[in-house]
């Protein structure tokens, strides 16, 4: 995502633009932000991946070293006046009592038939670039997904069924 020469530094390249590495059907990963429209060589920092205006894409933002963040809208296959969905998904959040209230350490799991993603909740984890919030799952052309969490103090939530293209709060101890 954002990245780029921290200063003038010669040995590494002047103009380094952002990345977006997008997963095939294969696993394997390509640079997808000359394509998207997001590979710009400003100083970037940090950045997060987000759904700012909840419809379900992730658009991104960049925080940029000597130079204003920048913000990007994801449309999906479609335009700006005609988002296109990608396919369905979900968003999680977790809300737990005593001290660690958003769940940072637990896992979450979500299943769409045999196939189970797996998120670990972190906080941090680049420069500029830290981020606690909605944790998106894209669950394809499935209209729901069963949802867990395993709780950082070994403690093991069930499965709970969800309708697609909509944000879920998963409680815990």
């Amino acid at each position: 995502m954002g990245k780029g020469n921290v200063a003038d530094l010669p040995r590494f390249a002047l103009r380094d633009p952002n990345a977006l590495l997008l997963q095939g059907p294969d696993g394997r990963f390509s640079d997808a932000a000359l394509e998207a429209g997001v590979a710009s060589a400003r100083r970037g920092r940090g950045g997060a991946l987000v759904d700012l205006n909840g419809d379900g894409l992730l658009d991104m933002v960049t925080v940029n070293r000597w130079d204003r963040a920048e913000v990007w809208r994801n449309v999906g296959g479609g335009s700006a006046e005609a988002p296109k969905p990608l396919g369905n998904w979900l968003s999680v959040r977790l809300q737990s009592a005593g001290g660690n209230v958003h769940g940072v350490g637990a896992w979450i799991e979500v299943r769409t038939g045999e196939r189970v993603q797996r998120r670990e909740v972190t906080i941090g984890g680049g420069h500029a670039g830290g981020q606690l919030g909605w944790n998106h799952f894209g669950i394809g052309a499935n209209d729901a997904a069963e949802v867990r969490v395993l709780w950082p103090g070994g403690k093991t939530g069930p499965w709970q069924r969800h309708p697609a293209n909509g944000v879920i709060v998963v409680g815990g101890d």
